[in-house]
């Protein structure tokens, strides 16, 4: 549609944008509406589609002009807007009568994302934390492995039985006179039993062959329900003491678990795992730093708009974090303190976003089709789904846009650490008040 525009900049983030459309522009499409209504009143006195355009005008001219006046601001603000680097929702400020004598003006001011000067934003000097691979934590991650290579095996040292082990016991349960339970062999779990919860209390402290009798009340989360919560004189014998026992690392249980080269293979494969998560770590706490370093050294505002959508992005995620800890998500409330909080790492996040989308234009980068595939395949392995059910959620969702976003700024935060001058440092450098003052911006980053 044919219209002219002026631009005026109310401030670094709002512009005030005012709409002439020519006065022909206007009554053909006045006049397009009245053909279209002229041949579907039904008008007294009239025959179908032979009501005069002047009745028309005069019964319906208020609400033709209305409906035309708001078709013809809509259809001109979508053809603008992709010119606009819009952040937010457009206001109608003022607009003229529509009149097809006259040119019709309307005004539309909105948030604009800000056109920041870059600074220096190449070469920075970037230190971050690399602590190097601690023997005990290799030692810990063995220890994890070989757990799960524990196995349930018969005690055969002269021991007490212990809390966590399985015991072939002979039970008698009597309620005064009558005998309630007979049992010359039942395995009592002493740390999770299910059928005779509290007996594990006379067992504790037994030896094989040993036997004695006591009161015992069966608790309430036994599944046997006639004895549950019910108190009995019980007789018990420890016949067998079972328990897990975890394998010696050997060069035998180094080869089940998947390792070459035996413990020695094993341990160095671990340490290499060890110092892979870490420089993982290092490299995104060095984003961290980096983006902090580029946001502080550019003063410019983020529209209100972008604040808002950052922080609901972190309200969601903090939920979900709350929901995974047990907490019920449709109850789940944001206290005051937490929202503050959540509202300066959003404030971050925006200006961490305008920054990287900036230098991503000057630098020529973008975020290609197989950078878009690569990202999808990514969330459907997180998520364990198929790409293709991947897209069709985004393209339903109408969130391409968005993905595509996030994945150039992923692409600019990685050139950036590409030319920036990085430099690790060990933990103790790093002061305790230095690691407080950024946790807020450290989260941000990385939802960013």
């Amino acid at each position: 549609m044919q219209y002219e525009l002026e631009s005026q900049e109310i401030s670094s983030i709002r512009r005030r944008f005012t709409f002439t459309v020519p006065r022909t522009v206007v009554k053909a499409e006045l006049d397009v509406e009245y053909g279209q209504m002229k041949g579907k009143v039904q008008m007294r006195g009239f025959r179908p589609g032979k009501v005069p355009l002047k009745v028309l005008a005069a019964r319906f001219g208020p609400r033709v002009r209305a409906d035309v006046a708001e078709r013809i601001v809509n259809q001109i603000w979508r053809e603008a807007a992709g010119d606009i680097d819009v952040a937010g929702q457009p206001k109608l400020a003022d607009q003229a009568d529509l009149n097809p004598k006259k040119p019709f003006v309307f005004n539309i001011e909105v948030d604009v994302k800000p056109a920041v000067e870059l600074g220096e934003y190449t070469s920075l000097e970037v230190e971050y934390t690399r602590p190097e691979v601690d023997e005990a934590d290799v030692q810990r991650m063995a220890d994890v492995k070989l757990a799960s290579q524990r196995r349930i095996a018969e005690v055969t040292d002269d021991r007490a039985v212990e809390d966590g082990d399985f015991v072939l016991t002979s039970l008698q349960l009597m309620d005064g006179e009558e005998e309630v339970i007979e049992e010359p062999g039942t395995l009592v779990n002493t740390a999770a039993e299910r059928f005779y919860p509290g007996i594990e209390s006379l067992l504790i402290g037994l030896k094989k062959g040993e036997r004695k009798t006591g009161e015992v009340t069966i608790s309430d989360k036994s599944v046997l329900d006639q004895i549950k919560g019910n108190t009995y004189t019980a007789t018990v014998g420890v016949e067998a003491i079972q328990t897990y026992v975890t394998p010696e690392l050997t060069d035998e249980v180094a080869s089940e678990l998947g390792y070459e080269g035996g413990v020695e293979g094993m341990q160095a494969a671990l340490r290499m795992e060890l110092d892979q998560r870490i420089d993982d770590q290092s490299r995104q706490s060095a984003q961290v730093k980096l983006l902090q370093a580029l946001v502080n050294s550019h003063e410019f505002d983020v529209p209100p708009a972008m604040i808002d959508e950052q922080f609901e992005a972190l309200v969601e995620e903090h939920k979900i974090r709350r929901a995974y800890a047990g907490e019920d998500m449709r109850t789940i409330t944001i206290d005051e303190a937490t929202n503050n909080d959540l509202r300066s790492r959003a404030r971050f996040a925006a200006k961490a976003s305008v920054l990287l989308l900036q230098i991503g234009r000057v630098e020529g980068l973008d975020a290609t089709t197989a950078d878009l595939d690569a990202k999808i395949a990514e969330i459907a392995t997180q998520r364990g789904q198929t790409p293709q059910a991947i897209r069709g959620y985004l393209e339903k969702e109408a969130a391409m846009p968005v993905l595509r976003t996030r994945v150039l700024e992923e692409k600019v935060l990685e050139w950036l650490m590409e030319n920036a001058d990085l430099k690790p440092v060990a933990p103790a450098a790093v002061e305790p008040e230095e690691v407080a003052a950024a946790a807020p911006e450290a989260e941000a980053a990385g939802e960013e």
